[in-house]
């Protein structure tokens, strides 16, 4: 539920906020040290593990362009949830994320859910503005987040809700940040981003601190569950794609709407 009379883009951020709370409120810092680290999470921090084994590859979700692991490091003291744990591990955390598949018509089970060839970050975007009002003239889902970015940068849709600026730049709270991953992590050209073949991730911005010169947003499947990440901003106060290279954001969705 939303408050009442609130715009689009207010439904969008309080929708985004309700699911971080469900999710338990689980912080992610990415700072200027080029680390993605938790700061806070309803879970003890885990236990060095080894790798998962791969994904089965006869999953139906096999081969969307989200479904790659970024291999980078970790820092030490720096705590991270690797695949296979966290709270999406957990029976709530696993319902809540079987719910966002719903909105493009997949059922994966408890197990799927854990796994990189199910990951859930495009299908909850798509869930929260699903759910916030926007029909399918401004916005379609999609279970890769390259398939939405494409058709704002394109201009398919007839009553499109968001367009592309590239970054640096300032994002507002209601627009939706995105960033290359895996073996494209570093292109900068918006124009190379493929429909449903270019792997990327996309957060919800919820708030903006120039003076602190901190973004927050919230994104699902990060650290295995629906956190708001704390982004500082680079050297001119906006957001860019080399402050931090775990996450080197190459555009901003803007929001048109009110």
């Amino acid at each position: 539920m939303t408050t009442p009379g609130a715009t689009t883009r207010e439904r969008i951020v309080e929708i985004a906020m309700q699911e971080w709370w469900r999710w338990g409120s689980q912080t992610v810092r990415l700072g200027r040290d080029d680390t993605a680290c938790v700061t806070f999470s309803p879970l003890p921090a885990p236990q060095p593990m080894a790798v998962p084994p791969a994904a089965d590859a006869s999953s139906p979700a096999q081969g969307t362009a989200d479904r790659e692991a970024d291999p980078d490091g970790v820092e030490a003291g720096c705590v991270s949830f690797p695949d296979g744990t966290g709270m999406e591990a957990t029976l709530p955390g696993c319902r809540m994320a079987r719910r966002y598949w719903g909105i493009v018509g997949e059922a994966p089970d408890c197990t799927q859910v854990t796994q990189s060839s199910w990951a859930w970050s495009a299908v909850f975007i798509s869930w929260v503005l699903r759910k916030a009002g926007l029909d399918e003239r401004q916005f379609l889902t999609g279970q890769s987040h390259s398939m939405y970015v494409v058709d704002a940068r394109d201009g398919i849709l007839p009553r499109p809700a968001f367009h592309l600026e590239p970054v640096p730049a300032l994002p507002r709270a209601g627009d939706i940040i995105c960033a290359p991953r895996g073996r494209d992590k570093y292109i900068e050209d918006i124009a190379e981003i493929g429909f449903g073949t270019t792997p990327m991730h996309c957060d919800i911005v919820v708030s903006v601190d120039p003076a602190a010169r901190l973004v927050k947003a919230i994104g699902g499947n990060v650290q295995q569950s629906v956190s708001m990440e704390e982004i500082e901003l680079g050297d001119s106060g906006r957001l860019d794609g080399v402050t931090n290279s775990h996450m080197p954001w190459l555009l901003i969705m803007r929001n048109d709407l009110q």
